[in-house]
C-alpha cells in the first residue's frame, strides 16, 4: 500500500452492486410475506432475521457519500448544499408513499386500521420508530448519518474527534462490554454507513492489490452466512458479519472499478432506480399479493407466483423512478439551485453521483 492519493474514477461496478443489493432486499421481503401468509419458505429465507441486503446498502451509502463529497470537507457553503440535496433525494418520494398508505387506511379501513397522529408525525419526520412505510425503517439511520457527515463538512477539525468518540462508543455498546444498553443515537446500522466511508477513504488514498481475493472472501462470507441460516449450525452475530463481508465486497469492487467498464444497461438502470425500488417495493408487494397470490398459487404454484410478483414489483418500482422520482428530483433541484454558482461547482465528477443511495 502507499499513501499516494488516487484520482477519482467512474464507479460502474458499484452501480451493479447497488442493483444486486436492492434485488436482495426485495427478495428477502417477498419471502417474508409469502412465509407469513402462505408458509412458503424459499431456502428458509422467510425465517431469517436478515438477508444482508440492508447491511450492504448501508456500506455502499457511506462509501458513495464520502467518495463524492470528501473534497468538499471544510469548504464554506458545502454543508447547506449537501443537506438540501440529501433532502431532495430522500423526503419527497418517501412522503408521497407514506401519504398513499395513510390515505389507503382512511378510505379502505378494512385493509388497515387508522394510524395515530403520533405515528404520522414521527413517520413524516423520520424519527426513530417503525414508520408507516415499514420497509423504509433504515432511512432514519441514513438521515442521522447525513447529519453526522454534514458536521464533518462544516467544521472538520472540531467534529472529527467528536465523530471518532461516537464510533468508539457505538462499538462498545454493540459489543455489550459494559451493559445491554441500546440507543438509536449509537446504532450499529449507522455505524455500518460510517464504515462505508472508511472504505472510500482507503480506496482514495491507497493502492491495494489482490482485489479478486478480497472480493471472493467477501462473497464467500455472505454465502457461508446464508448456508448457516439454512442449516442452523452456529449462533452468530449476523449484523457484524454482514457488515464485515459487505466492507470486503465493496472494497474489492472499488479496487477493480477502474477505467471505462461496460456494464449491462439493465443493471446500470436498476442501480439508478435503486431508491425508487427501495421506497415503493413494500406497498407494491402487499398490493400484488392481495390481488394475485391466491389464484396464481392454485394454477402455477408458490415458486412461480413468487417470481411473478417479484418481477411485477420491480417493474412497477422502475416505473415510479421514470415517472415520478427522476422528474420530481430534477424539478426540485432546478427550483432550489437555479442560478446557483455553488450548485454548478457541486456537480459530481462520476456518473453514479446523481443516483446516490
Amino acid at each position: 500500500m502507499t499513501g499516494k492519493k488516487q484520482d477519482r474514477k467512474q464507479l460502474s461496478l458499484i452501480q451493479v452492486a447497488r442493483a444486486l443489493g436492492i434485488l436482495l432486499v426485495v427478495i428477502g421481503h417477498v419471502n417474508l410475506i409469502f412465509y407469513d401468509k402462505f408458509r412458503y419458505d424459499w431456502f428458509n429465507m422467510g425465517q431469517w432475521e436478515r438477508s444482508g441486503g440492508v447491511d450492504f446498502f448501508f456500506v455502499v451509502t457511506g462509501f458513495l457519500i464520502y467518495y463524492i463529497y470528501h473534497s468538499k470537507i471544510g469548504i464554506p457553503g458545502r454543508t447547506k448544499d449537501f443537506l438540501l440535496k440529501r433532502f431532495i433525494r430522500i423526503f419527497p418520494l418517501y412522503w408521497l408513499f407514506t401519504f398513499i398508505l395513510i390515505a389507503t387506511s382512511m378510505f379502505y379501513p378494512t385493509l388497515h386500521e387508522s394510524y395515530s397522529w403520533t405515528l404520522v408525525i414521527k413517520s413524516f419526520l423520520l424519527l426513530p420508530d417503525e414508520p408507516i412505510l415499514s420497509s423504509a425503517w433504515s432511512l432514519s439511520h441514513v438521515v442521522f448519518f447525513y447529519l453526522l457527515f454534514s458536521l464533518l463538512l462544516f467544521k472538520p477539525k472540531f467534529f472529527k474527534p467528536v465523530i471518532a468518540v461516537w464510533i468508539f462508543t457505538t462499538i462498545v455498546i454493540e459489543l455489550k462490554i459494559f451493559s445491554q444498553w441500546e440507543s438509536f443515537l449509537f446504532s450499529f446500522s449507522t455505524l455500518e454507513i460510517v464504515f462505508g466511508c472508511i472504505v472510500a477513504y482507503i480506496t482514495l488514498r491507497t493502492k491495494i492489490k489482490y482485489s479478486s481475493i478480497i472480493l471472493v472472501i467477501g462473497l464467500s462470507g455472505y454465502l457461508m452466512i446464508w448456508i448457516n441460516n439454512v442449516l442452523q449450525l452456529f449462533s452468530v452475530h449476523e449484523p457484524l458479519l454482514y457488515c464485515l463481508f459487505s466492507l470486503l465486497i465493496v472494497l474489492g469492487i472499488a479496487i477493480k472499478d477502474t477505467g471505462e467498464i461496460k456494464i449491462p444497461k439493465i443493471l446500470g438502470f436498476l442501480g439508478n432506480a435503486s431508491y425508487s425500488v427501495y421506497i415503493s417495493h413494500g406497498p407494491f408487494l402487499i398490493l400484488y399479493v392481495l390481488l394475485f397470490a391466491e389464484p396464481l398459487i392454485r394454477h402455477i404454484g408458490h415458486f412461480m407466483t413468487t417470481m411473478f410478483i417479484l418481477l411485477l414489483t420491480i417493474l412497477s418500482a422502475c416505473i415510479v423512478y421514470i415517472g415520478i422520482e427522476k422528474p420530481l428530483t430534477k424539478y426540485l433541484k432546478e427550483i432550489i439551485f437555479h442560478g446557483s454558482k455553488a450548485s454548478k461547482l457541486e456537480q459530481p465528477v462520476i456518473q453514479v453521483r446523481k443516483r446516490m443511495v
